[in-house]
């Protein structure tokens, strides 16, 4: 599309209009001009001004063959021209008078009447023409401003219409010219009534008009006529609506009067679309329209597409409104989940279309926004709902005049929002965004709180405008009540959201049903609307019944309603919504019978379990949250899990408190609830595949661990230990193994033949890691150099890819593949092969129907289960945790660090009664050394620092658990085995490393004993961190991400020895913000200032370093706070050292807690001591920490000179700051992750 507007657009050879126009309008002003014409004679002066306005007619006519569009610009002037010859016609009347005496013969009546009206026929052309250019700029982005464009129209039609009077009073009403003089003047009318020009008097006279000149009789053809037809439809709507589409008189005749139109010409594309269109406003204000629905109207605009010119101005209009329509298809529960898809593209594609400000723009968008919220629903993917609330944020933002139009976006900006929050499964999810940069956490609490006083707010405002707008249509604010009436049982069933309990539950459960119930009483009883919102009242009203307070029995009421919705004809006809009414009555019968004292025989549990299988197996393919919830509500069925669910039993909301699995529960059925269960963690992981980033993997993931506990919880009751492995692992680092599984996706889909499809992703998901650099924001993007870039403000529409890929791999078998377990012989071998004796799963007591306990994998393939009471009792953990949490919240509170102190010397102790102790009673080493385990704590357990772990020593002596164990960490076991198939590390003469720090802290960092520890050395450092003595001109390299990632690939390739020092600044609430900060210096809050490089751990995640197959493999050491403990979702476990050994690392060195830095740079310059000697990274860490607990502290001979000397200084830093080197504080923080 041409820019006209651009300013670097030259103006080129003037065109044949431009220039007609030029001497035209010099030709009007000079007719204009008062006795200019006096030494002319009149008649030449007359037919001088009939040629140019016949050369500016010719120059239009050009214009328009060639299908060409003038600049704005050019299409103004003839506008501007046109108003000028308009005002000219006064002229010619009087040069008309005079000519008339001064020929010879003079000239009659008929003569002068004629010529008079060649003129006007002729400028009447000309107007045709502009108002055709007019239109087709209108319709462009870069045509006329949508603000500009009313006054434009209605100035230069009204002059129009101005022209057709003197035509209609020069002809006596005998002439047989009149009627087409009318006809023209009918039609103009009608374009004028399109921006509200005509009085609703002058619309009226117009629309009588028509309607006498489609009569037979009249000097038309059948053409002129339709069209009459159609105008005088248009002008009705206009004289009923006031223009105000949202007012509901006589929608439904207006539409059949334009169904009529169309059937008169059913060739017309205009006729078809405006049917279309007026049948849709019919439907959405409420009216029945002789029992047609949005599907007519869909077909109608189909027909209107198929046979219109898209040259045409309409064009964009008619595709809008076609998109509408099918909205409406599936909003009335008509449509099949995967028809949302190509709708969401079609309306996104209009959007495109359309100028800004255009009228059909807020309704597009808005449609966008509900089919986004529906499709993130149905396929998990949280980048749907994320760009949905972006829209309606920008939408609100503008403030519109319409109260009705305020209040439904508000209405839906108050769903959408409840059900972002639903789905990511936290109140403190970030809704704005996943780069980088994290909005701070106090802004994101509370969302649900807020939203829930919005819904009351809103609530209100319906009422109120329901008593001042009855002049609108009711199904309007139906609509706005539903939408209420949905969103606040949204919140009650949304525990997460404040923890919603007792009385404030059921409060929100009443206000439902009552906007529900007044939504139903404002909904037509033939409204195609009725039997959905029909459904969701008796929803609210059956969870209301669980009340303690409620009569008893008065649940089966509303579940019997429900049943009756089922075979209704308005339900039986849409067969998806009936699938879904006879869903929701399963589950309501199951309610009704829970809550009467021995309502559910045998007999009827068992007709129920087949009624939720059924349900179940009716959407194999669904992903979304009731779909995961059907199956774990059946999986707890077939377990007669006691209590029976209560609340809403599930309907829309998760259970959170696992029962405790009934002993008359027969065996087919456990294993049948464990199956279940296992399906449910599946969907899971296939909704986990379809997010469109890593932070919307982490948090759909985050269910996930729970549930996975709680099924693995039955494995153990039942005793099916390997089962228990494997379901744990459904529910482990979901999107870590997402990233991991990337290169896999691509093989499989080259293999499938899908060579295409495996190309998009591979760019796709490359151009979304891209985006989390900060060093790599496009230029001209907002927020200043180093701010994350939000795609999702950019393209607000998600691409969706992730479900096409996911698709394609469930079609073919290969989706399990990918996503399933590693089997309990491969985790036996991996341990066998790193010398490993067992993968110990740490289970504590929460969402787990059996106690607390340790499920352990040995290195012979053997599985047992050994129960650990103190895990019963987590008080020390809970306390500990929350000390971890003040201390990151006031890194610089002197009490906050005491207290952390204490609470961890608590928890080392609880850890070593309730845990360790009890583990090492039973654990053999191999070869008489000590036991070597490989311990994957689950949920908050991952906070312990378990080498830590007090044991009773010989002589009542207490001792470490490091003294005797050896101790790894995984974050799950399909990441260990990944892990052990890679090289083993062999530390030689080279190093990376990258020093982050500055000044005092880049001094008291490893960073410069390791200098001197490894010959050959490579640097990378900002200019105030480069280590003291450093020979040369400077650091080898920057910190800038690009090239540090850069430089970890030589590194890989080459020795596979990288260290970095440098602050790791945690998100207080979504783990995957976190990233390494380079260059900064931390301020007196604690907070970073200065010059920041930031590397993501979504960037990590996403990288496959290239590590040679015969090694050495790669071992990378993080100096940096808090780099493998999450300080949320512990069971993703996204972290940034768990993101280096999903990137290829064989090893890491990673932190449970902000590091200390003399006391950090001590131990991560032993465990390099221990690497060069020749040890694993897992012993070489146990060396460096059995250093530090040892009462005599040798620093060992092995080290160089100037080494030494650093580690002695190092050493005398820590403990002339008062603090115990064997403190486990100073050591107990850093463990080894992978082999």
């Amino acid at each position: 599309m041409i820019d006209y507007t651009h300013p670097g657009r030259g103006r080129g050879r003037e065109s044949e209009l431009a220039a007609a126009l030029r001497a035209a309008g010099d030709h009007a002003e000079h007719l204009l001009r008062p006795g200019a014409h006096a030494e002319v004679h009149p008649a030449t002066e007359l037919t001088d001004w009939y040629d140019t306005v016949q050369r500016v007619a010719d120059a239009c006519t050009g214009v328009i063959a060639a299908d060409d569009v003038p600049p704005p610009d050019e299409a103004r002037t003839l506008d501007t021209w046109l108003l000028r010859a308009t005002d000219c016609l006064a002229s010619c009347r009087r040069l008309l008078r005079e000519a008339r005496r001064l020929v010879e013969p003079p000239m009659g009546d008929d003569e002068v009447r004629d010529t008079y009206l060649a003129l006007l026929e002729l400028t009447h052309l000309v107007h045709e023409s502009a108002d055709h250019v007019r239109r087709a700029l209108a319709g462009r982005r870069d045509g006329i401003p949508p603000q500009e464009a009313p006054e434009r129209f209605v100035r230069s039609r009204i002059a129009h219409q101005d022209l057709m009077r003197r035509a209609l009073r020069l002809l006596p009403e005998e002439d047989a010219r009149r009627d087409e003089w009318r006809y023209r003047y009918v039609v103009l009318a009608q374009r004028v009534a399109e921006y509200g020009g005509d009085s609703p008097g002058e619309a009226e006279a117009a629309r009588l008009a028509a309607e006498e000149l489609a009569r037979p009789g009249s000097h038309l053809d059948d053409a002129q006529r339709a069209q009459l037809r159609a105008a005088g439809a248009a002008l009705a709507t206009q004289v009923h609506t006031g223009g105000e589409a949202a007012r509901a008189t006589g929608a439904a005749d207006l539409a059949l009067a334009h169904r009529a139109v169309w059937q008169a010409a059913p060739d017309d594309p205009l006729a078809a679309a405006r049917f279309g269109a007026e049948l849709l406003r019919a439907i959405t204000v409420g009216e029945s329209v002789d029992g047609l629905g949005p599907e007519d109207a869909v077909a109608a605009l189909e027909h209107a597409v198929r046979i219109m010119d898209p040259a045409s101005p309409e064009w964009s209009e008619t595709l809008a409104a076609r998109a509408l329509a099918r909205t409406q298809v599936i909003g009335t529960w008509s449509a099949r989940e995967r028809d949302i898809g190509a709708v969401v593209l079609e309306l996104d594609g209009v959007r495109s279309l359309l100028p800004p400000g255009h009228p059909l723009t807020a309704p597009v968008d808005l449609a966008l926004v509900q089919l986004l919220s529906l499709r993130g629903s149905g396929e998990g993917s949280l980048s749907d709902i994320r760009s949905a609330l972006a829209m309606l944020r920008r939408a609100r933002a503008q403030h519109p005049a319409d109260p009705l139009h305020r209040l439904l976006l508000d209405a839906v900006f108050a769903q959408v929002h409840t059900a972002f929050h639903y789905h990511a499964g936290a109140d403190d999810a970030d809704c704005t965004g996943t780069g980088d940069e994290a909005t701070p956490a106090q802004d994101r609490a509370g969302h649900a709180a807020r939203t829930r006083q919005l819904l009351r707010l809103c609530v209100d405002r319906a009422r109120r405008l329901a008593d001042t707008r009855e002049d609108h249509s009711p199904e309007l604010l139906a609509l706005v009540q539903h939408t209420l009436g949905w969103s606040l049982l949204m919140a009650a069933t949304y525990t997460d959201g404040g923890g919603l309990a007792g009385d404030e539950r059921y409060a929100l459960l009443s206000e439902a049903g009552t906007a529900l119930t007044e939504s139903l009483g404002r909904t037509d009883e033939r409204s195609p609307q009725r039997a959905g919102r029909e459904l969701l009242l008796h929803i609210a009203r059956l969870a209301e019944a669980q009340a303690p307070a409620a009569p008893t029995g008065a649940a089966r009421a509303h579940a019997e309603a429900i049943g009756r919705l089922v075979d209704r004809p308005d339900v039986a006809s849409r067969p998806p919504f009936q699938e879904t009414v006879r869903a929701v009555h399963f589950y309501a019968e199951t309610l009704a019978a829970g809550t009467v004292p021995g309502g559910e025989t045998p007999g009827d549990r068992d007709r129920r379990l087949r009624r939720m299988e059924e349900a179940a197996a009716a959407r194999p393919d669904a992903v979304d949250t009731p779909a995961l919830d059907q199956r774990m509500q059946l999986a707890r069925a077939h377990r007669a899990v006691d209590p029976a669910p209560a609340g809403l039993g599930e309907l829309l909301v998760r259970a959170t408190r696992p029962g405790t699995s009934s002993a008359a529960a027969s065996r087919a059925g456990r294993e049948r609830s464990r199956r279940t269960g296992q399906e449910a963690l599946g969907l899971l992981a296939r909704r986990v595949l379809v997010q469109e980033a890593a932070a919307d993997a982490v948090l759909t993931a985050e269910r996930a661990g729970p549930l996975s506990r709680e099924v693995a919880g039955w494995c153990v009751e039942d005793g099916a230990l390997e089962e228990a492995v494997g379901t744990l692992e459904r529910g482990r680092a979901l999107a870590l193994h997402t990233e991991m599984a990337t290169v896999d996706v691509l093989r499989t889909l080259t293999g499938l033949g899908r060579a295409d499809l495996a190309g998009e992703w591979r760019a796709w998901r490359d151009a979304a890691h891209r985006q989390n650099w900060a060093g790599s924001r496009p230029e001209g993007t907002p927020g200043g150099s180093g701010a994350a870039w939000d795609s999702y403000a950019e393209h607000p529409v998600p691409e969706r890819l992730g479900a096409r890929v996911r698709a394609v791999l469930e079609e073919h078998g290969a989706l399990e593949t990918l996503l399933g377990t590693v089997p309990v012989a491969e985790i036996a071998a991996a341990l066998r092969g790193t010398g490993n004796d067992e993968l110990v799963y740490l289970l504590p007591t929460r969402n787990s129907p059996v106690s607390g306990g340790a499920l352990r994998v040995r290195r012979d393939g053997g599985v047992r289960w050994t129960p650990l009471a103190g895990l019963a009792d987590p008080a020390a953990l809970d306390a500990y945790t929350g000390a971890l949490e003040l201390l990151l919240s006031a890194p610089r509170a002197d009490a906050a660090e005491h207290a952390w102190r204490a609470r961890l010397d608590e928890l080392c102790d609880w850890a070593g009664r309730a845990v360790v102790g009890p583990l090492t009673r039973d654990a053999r080493g191999a070869a008489g050394g000590p036991p070597r385990l490989v311990l994957v704590p689950l949920g908050a357990l991952a906070a312990v620092p378990w080498s830590a772990a007090g044991l009773p020593g010989p002589g009542g002596r207490a001792v470490r658990a490091v003294d005797r164990l050896v101790l790894s960490t995984a974050p799950s076991a399909r990441m260990f085995v990944a892990a052990a198939g890679r090289p083993p590390v062999r530390a030689g003469d080279g190093a990376l490393l990258v020093l982050g720090l500055t000044g005092a802290q880049a001094r008291s960092s490893s960073s410069r004993a390791l200098h001197r520890l490894y010959p050959r050395p490579r640097l990378l450092a900002p200019a105030a961190g480069r280590p003291a003595g450093r020979t040369g001109g400077g650091p080898d390299g920057t910190t800038r991400p690009a090239e540090v990632l850069d430089e970890i690939r030589r590194a890989a390739l080459a020795h596979g020895i990288v260290d970095v020092s440098a602050h790791l600044l945690p998100d207080p609430s979504d783990s995957w913000r976190s990233h390494l900060a380079f260059g900064t210096v931390m301020g007196p809050d604690g907070t970073p200032a200065g010059d920041v490089d930031r590397l993501s751990v979504q960037t990590i995640a996403a990288q496959r370093f290239p590590v040679p197959p015969e090694g050495p493999g790669l071992c990378v050491s993080l100096a940096s706070c808090m780099n493998g403990l999450p300080r949320r979702h512990h069971d993703e476990s996204f972290t940034m050292a768990a993101a280096f050994l999903a990137g290829g690392a064989s090893s890491v060195l990673g932190s449970l807690w902000p590091v200390r830095l003399h006391a950090t740079a001590l131990v991560d310059l032993l465990f390099h001591h221990g690497l060069r000697t020749g040890h694993p990274p897992v012993d070489a860490l146990r060396r460096a920490q059995l250093w530090m607990v040892g009462p005599a502290r040798q620093l060992p001979a092995s080290l160089p000179a100037d080494v030494r000397r650093l580690a002695a200084g190092l050493l005398d830093a820590l403990t002339a700051s008062g603090h115990d080197p064997a403190d486990p504080a100073c050591w107990a923080g850093l463990v080894a992750v992978g082999r």
